[in-house]
């Protein structure tokens, strides 16, 4: 990688991959999708406060180096550049956010990080032991929330989107109004999200099921959440080597603000403002990992002692890659898949 000097007059740096260069030898190629991404610039740097006037506010942007073009097949925009068609309302883009929340659930737990990674064990050996590790660790009972089984409801990752401000600028409102105005009517509410695992590693991810919901924060309310069926990856959308893509439903969220003015819808969203959807993401491992030392020894370790409990575990870290299909938000997922020895 490299960048490339940029006076303010590049138009287009091309190259093609060696895809591209295989299909235009076979006589084929056509270019049919294309994206833009800006991850090199740092907007930070726009300087509304230049003595020269307001001709050079950007300059320091529009001056900045920019990266060359990748010529290999698995290269990733992580800042891509979307369209809206020209839709001159649109005054608040969302985000997403990855949950860590303590509230009661009727249904699947929330499972939250532990040692900065999502756990996913292979078998019932792999987690009776990592519950054992993980109650002494955290308490009785955290390891419910803190591992994930294969293929089960016990817990999941939560992922939550919408318009998200250290202020809360726009807020929540008590009829939800703000979600009506800056997500519903703009069209920014993501059915269903794109999640791209590495097939390497895991097979099936499973979504929320239709006819799910989030109850509204008044009283003394719990989120309820079904499990859909899951999903097999199929296209490849994201571009990098050995991933796959499977479509997940989400949830609608009926989060508000309080009348009262209190702080308790906090404890029930992860945004700072109006909330969009929320999903939860369970995950089945390859069946390779599961009795099977070979794929850890290639692309993990083996023989950890993880957490200092007397046992060994062999284990394997991969990235899932979570877009909303309409609006275009992303989350980047560190999961680990483990196994007890």
């Amino acid at each position: 990688m490299a960048f490339l000097d940029n006076s303010g007059d590049i138009v287009l740096d091309a190259v093609l991959t060696d895809l591209g260069r295989k299909r235009m030898a076979e006589g084929n190629f056509r270019i049919t999708q294309f994206a833009l991404g800006d991850d090199e610039i740092d907007y930070r740097i726009y300087n509304k406060n230049h003595p020269s006037g307001s001709a050079y506010y950007d300059l320091q942007i529009l001056q900045t180096p920019v990266l060359e073009a990748f010529a290999s097949t698995n290269a990733n925009i992580n800042y891509g550049l979307v369209s809206f068609n020209g839709n001159l309302n649109l005054l608040y883009m969302p985000t997403m956010k990855v949950w860590d929340k303590t509230i009661a659930v009727n249904g699947t737990n929330v499972q939250r990080t532990s040692g900065s990674v999502y756990y996913v064990v292979v078998n019932q050996t792999t987690a009776d032991a990592v519950l054992s590790a993980m109650n002494s660790d955290y308490g009785e009972d955290a390891g419910i929330n803190y591992y994930q089984q294969p293929g089960q409801g016990d817990t999941a990752i939560y992922v939550e989107t919408g318009i998200d401000s250290i202020n809360a600028d726009p807020p929540r409102t008590t009829g939800r109004n703000n979600k009506q105005k800056y997500l519903s009517d703009q069209h920014l509410l993501d059915n269903n999200l794109d999640v791209s695992i590495d097939q390497r590693f895991l097979t099936v991810v499973a979504g929320a099921a239709k006819g799910t919901w989030l109850y509204p924060p008044s009283g003394d309310p719990t989120i309820e959440v079904k499990i859909g069926e899951g999903s097999r990856p199929g296209q490849n959308r994201i571009g990098i080597s050995n991933y796959g893509t499977a479509v997940v439903s989400t949830i609608t969220t009926q989060i508000s603000a309080r009348k009262d003015g209190s702080s308790d819808p906090d404890n029930y969203s992860m945004i700072n403002g109006p909330s969009g959807v929320i999903a939860p993401l369970l995950f089945n491992v390859h069946p390779e990992l599961i009795d099977s030392q070979a794929k850890y020894a290639l692309y993990g370790k083996t023989g950890q002692d993880l957490f200092g409990d007397g046992n060994t575990y062999d284990y394997i870290d991969t990235i899932v890659y979570v877009v909303g299909k309409t609006s275009g938000v992303t989350a980047h997922i560190p999961v680990r898949v483990v196994r007890k020895v």
